[in-house]
């Protein structure tokens, strides 16, 4: 992994754009990041994290403040970063969620997260993805390092290894898991605790279920559970007694069954001789009964026998009368038929009578009458269409009636729309004039303005003029001052100078001006004696002066230029007029685009209104083009409703309507025709009652009845002839059984009655000892059944037991060892094992680093010895001093140590967890802070392990504000922190 460039937008404490070229930076493999504290040179690192991982590292990336207080609104904050990953050029271009101004309207609104991803392809580079998620998982794919280990690897920051060397091993293994992933040593943890309590749960499911058995044991033989197999006692430890004491309850239960089996045996007997005496005598009652029942229906069945006799007569006079029921039955039809038709006649002529009006019912005449209704019925269609008729005149004259309003209502609104196209024509002619002189008013508006603030900026100009000259005046007088104290003093220095020589000589030295080594009268200073610093100083003072007065004259010089240019660009006319002009022009302009801005809006308006003029003349057109149409239509329907409705009058005659005359004729027919059939019908039955009558009379006679009533009496109504049979039958075939009966052997030798009461009674008894006795040995059965049950079951319950016992011993040891506890005399957990496995690695690699720097004093070394007050072990560290051959703790080394050792863990661990990750290649280094406690020997040092790590292309940036290091350093980059925002120098 190579970064090749870096931009930052808006990004911490920088406003605006920032763009690193590391490939030129660190073209000789080391280049130094170099500002005062709290410039912003992390920032720069914090912006390739946040590219990458869409985080900063740290405090920083809490509270999510990655937007420049500095920047503009406008200005959206942005990192764009290209590198070489897995042997791709990659360009990424990541911009977190920020607020910006809304495009329309005030306020803000949320501007979402965005990421984008793009591969160099030829000549060009190649989209991979815009989406966060997607974008995010190609990278961590192809860095295969998580946030943290990056963090760790390759921005190696500032005191998080001295805090590493340093900390306890508790907090040391906090960071080793972040980059380290222990995370399946943790679940095996986890999982072994998991079945360490699954199998204390079986445990203990099992011995509850030993305890539920010997209850139910207990509880089937109703006994008590001796204390020693309390629920709570069995199954705590191997050899429980239990099967000794459940086989002793059961050879009980057995025994008691075998005695219950016995004693049923013995009831069951005497029960069934009871029930055996029981049944014979109830037989024998069962015959004394029976006898008693024959004689009582024997008496009631004589008694019955005289009240038959008027039956058995009646049954004789019905057999006779019974085969001429059907010519009396005829004859008695016929009488009927007869009698109804002449009723039918009656009725039949006093229909007719009322509306014959003296005409004779006959077939002729209801032919007639048919036949005129049905040529009437012919016109029954005109009666419907002659209704429609009138609703087609109604209809057509509301819609001539809404036509013709309409019509006018459109000729109205016709003569005032030349009116109103006239006004949308002079507010669009208005509209156009105010666009046309618009640029003409703006550009003189501008000139005005131009030339007021002219105008304005010389009148302060001139005031600012009169104070820069006068401040002139008064620095060129304190020059002229100056300088002529400044030559007064160098005047009585030079006259002074051969006593200040002299007073510079020593006995045996040569003169500086002679080069004698006598001096036999050197000069004496005078009254004012006049030092070369005090020269000095005045030539300082008159430098100053002449630099200040030259500042002031420039300045005088530079606001004379300004002010010509101004009194030129403003021009003769005073401020006042200036701002008369101004407000006329403005005022001019405001009016001018107040007119323009509607220009379309009058353009619109104007072919709005023609358009609507067109439409409303079309619409005109139309509406009288169809007032014609429909006048011609109405007066066709008024003529055709007029013939029609002379046709039906004509039809109807005296009636009130066509329907009412063919009602009428149709009611004439009907009754004419009903008379002239019922006197027919009537004729036909008085011929059919009296030939029915005549064959009635002969069968009569020869069948012996006097006449026809008497024949009629003697009938029977239909099964009353069978019921009245049936009845003698009954009673006859009744009175043969009974006397059979009371024939029979049995009944006629029948002895005393029996006790049915006792020999009941003693049946009751015999079959309730019977009963008790089968309940006491089922109740015995079903308990010896359960003890067999729960016997076989807890013997299964005590062999899982054991076998579950050994299991849970077994995985408790083994969580235990996996957790520190237990036989691990080190109290190591399994994944702290693991980190100090890493630990190892990790302390041999920065030994060889911290051994080069230390001059080979120092050599780290890994300690498994557990913390202070037991506390677990595996993740100490400790150095090994060459001086002493001793241990030291690393809280032991001091400032410039500390740093030594925390650089050599950094590089260490970034070395182990590169090659954990898959062998990345990090060709990118930083070194964040730290170089202030070393000594120019330790610097050295140190210089000498950055320069072994840029070998083979790896660029290693430092990270500091050290003033040593940019001399040191040639390759640079410099931040420069300001009121307005960090930037870079040059």
């Amino acid at each position: 992994m190579r970064v090749h460039q870096l931009a930052l937008t808006a990004f911490g404490p920088f406003a605006t754009r920032v763009d690193v070229d590391l490939d030129d930076v660190g073209r000789d493999g080391l280049f130094l990041l170099w500002g005062p504290t709290g410039a912003g040179k992390t920032t720069l690192l914090d912006a390739v994290v946040f590219a990458l991982y869409g985080t900063v590292p740290g405090a920083r990336g809490e509270e999510k403040r990655l937007r420049s207080d500095h920047a503009a609104d406008d200005v959206r904050t942005e990192v764009e970063l290209e590198l070489t990953l897995g042997g791709e050029r990659l360009s990424v271009v990541r911009r977190p969620e920020q607020q910006r101004p809304k495009r329309r309207g005030e306020g803000w609104t949320t501007e979402q997260a965005r990421l984008t991803v793009q591969r160099w392809v030829g000549e060009s580079w190649e989209p991979v993805s815009t989406r966060i998620d997607e974008g995010s998982e190609y990278l961590r794919a192809r860095l295969g390092l998580s946030a943290e280990q990056f963090c760790q690897v390759v921005l190696l920051p500032q005191g998080d290894f001295a805090r590493f060397l340093r900390a306890e091993p508790e907090d040391r293994g906090r960071l080793l898991r972040t980059l380290f992933d222990v995370g399946r040593f943790a679940r095996v943890e986890d999982w072994l605790a998991g079945e360490r309590t699954a199998a204390r749960e079986s445990l203990d499911r099992l011995r509850a279920r030993t305890g539920t058995l010997v209850s139910l044991v207990a509880s089937a033989a109703d006994v008590t559970v001796p204390e020693e197999f309390a629920p709570e006692l069995v199954g705590a430890a191997p050899g429980t007694p239990v099967t000794a004491w459940v086989r002793r309850v059961r050879s009980e239960a057995a025994q008691a069954a075998v005695r219950a089996e016995a004693a049923a045996d013995a009831a069951g007997e005497r029960a069934r001789a009871e029930e055996a005496a029981l049944v014979a005598a109830r037989a024998e009652e069962e015959c004394h009964l029976r006898r008693d029942r024959a004689r009582v229906e024997r008496a009631r069945l004589e008694s019955a026998a005289p009240e038959l006799e008027p039956v058995r007569a009646a049954l004789d006079a019905a057999r006779r009368a019974e085969p001429v029921r059907d010519v009396l039955e005829a004859a008695g039809r016929a009488a009927l038929e007869a009698e109804r038709a002449s009723a039918a006649l009656a009725t039949a002529r006093a229909a007719w009578a009322s509306v014959a009006a003296g005409r004779e019912a006959e077939v002729s005449l209801a032919r007639g009458l048919r036949d005129e209704a049905a040529a009437l019925r012919a016109l029954l269609p005109e009666v419907a269409r002659a209704a429609r008729l009138e609703r087609d005149v109604a209809a057509g004259e509301r819609a001539l009636d809404t036509l013709t309003a309409r019509c006018a209502a459109a000729e109205e609104a016709m003569a005032g729309r030349p009116a109103l196209l006239q006004q949308h024509r002079t507010a669009l002619d208005a509209a156009a004039e105010a666009a046309a002189r618009l640029p003409g008013l703006r550009t003189a508006a501008g000139h005005r303005r131009n030339a007021l603030e002219a105008a304005r900026a010389a009148v302060s100009l001139e005031a600012a003029l009169t104070v820069e000259r006068a401040a002139a005046d008064v620095a060129r007088v304190a020059w002229l001052d100056a300088r002529e104290h400044w030559n007064d003093l160098r005047a009585q220095r030079l006259d002074g100078m051969a006593a200040e020589l002299a007073a510079g000589l020593a006995a045996g030295d040569s003169c500086p001006v002679c080069g004698s080594a006598e001096h036999p009268a050197p000069a004496r200073p005078g009254t004012t004696v006049v030092t070369r610093a005090q020269e000095d100083a005045a030539r300082v003072a008159a430098e100053q002066a002449e630099v200040r007065w030259s500042g002031a004259r420039d300045a005088c010089a530079g606001t004379e230029r300004e002010l010509a240019a101004r009194r030129a660009q403003a021009g003769p006319e005073p401020v006042a007029a200036q701002e008369t002009d101004l407000a006329g022009l403005v005022a001019a302009q405001r009016a001018a685009e107040v007119l323009a801005d509607g220009l379309e809006a009058a353009r619109a308006a104007l072919e709005g209104a023609l358009a609507e003029q067109e439409a409303a003349s079309a619409a005109l057109a139309a509406d009288r083009e169809e007032l014609g149409r429909q006048e011609a239509a109405l007066a066709a329907v008024r003529s055709a409703l007029a013939d029609v409705t002379g046709q039906l009058a004509a039809a109807c005659g005296i009636d009130a309507d066509l329907p009412a005359r063919i009602e009428r004729l149709t009611g004439e027919a009907e009754r004419c025709e009903a008379q002239v059939e019922a006197a027919a019908t009537e004729g036909r039955a008085r011929l059919a009652e009296e030939a029915a009558l005549a064959v009635a009379r002969a069968r009569v006679q020869a069948a012996g009845f006097p006449d026809l009533d008497a024949a009629a009496q003697a009938l029977l109504p239909p099964g009353r002839a069978d019921e009245l049979g049936r009845r003698v039958e009954q009673h006859d075939r009744a009175l043969a059984v009974v006397m059979g009966v009371l024939a029979e052997p049995q009944l006629a030798e029948l002895g005393a009655r029996p006790d049915l009461a006792a020999l009941t009674d003693a049946c009751r008894s015999a079959t309730a000892a019977r009963e008790a006795a089968v309940a006491t040995l089922e109740h015995a059965r079903r308990r010896a059944a359960r003890l067999e049950e729960l016997s076989g079951e807890l013997t299964a319950v005590e062999v899982e037991l054991d076998e579950q016992r050994a299991v849970t011993e077994q995985v408790t040891s083994l969580a235990d060892l996996a957790t520190g506890r237990g036989a691990n005399r080190l109290k190591m957990r399994l994944q702290s094992f693991v980190l100090a496995a890493r630990l190892e690695q990790v302390s041999e690699v920065a030994s060889r680093r911290l051994q080069d720097m230390s001059g080979g004093r120092y050599t780290f070394l890994h300690s498994d010895a557990q913390g202070r007050h037991g506390a677990r072990g595996g993740l100490g560290l400790e150095v090994l001093d060459e001086y002493t051959g001793t241990r030291r703790p690393t809280k032991t080394l001091s400032g410039g140590e500390s740093f030594m050792a925390s650089l050599a863990l950094a590089l260490g661990l970034a070395d182990v967890v590169t090659a954990e990750s898959g062998g990345v290649q990090i060709d990118s280094l930083f070194v964040d802070e730290g170089f202030g406690t070393l000594d120019p020997q330790a610097l050295d040092a140190v210089m000498n392990v950055l320069d072994d790590l840029r070998r083979g292309g790896r660029t290693v940036g430092v990270i500091s504000h050290v003033e040593e290091l940019r001399t040191r350093i040639t390759s640079r980059l410099e931040v420069v922190p300001g009121r307005n925002g960090s930037r870079l120098a040059g």
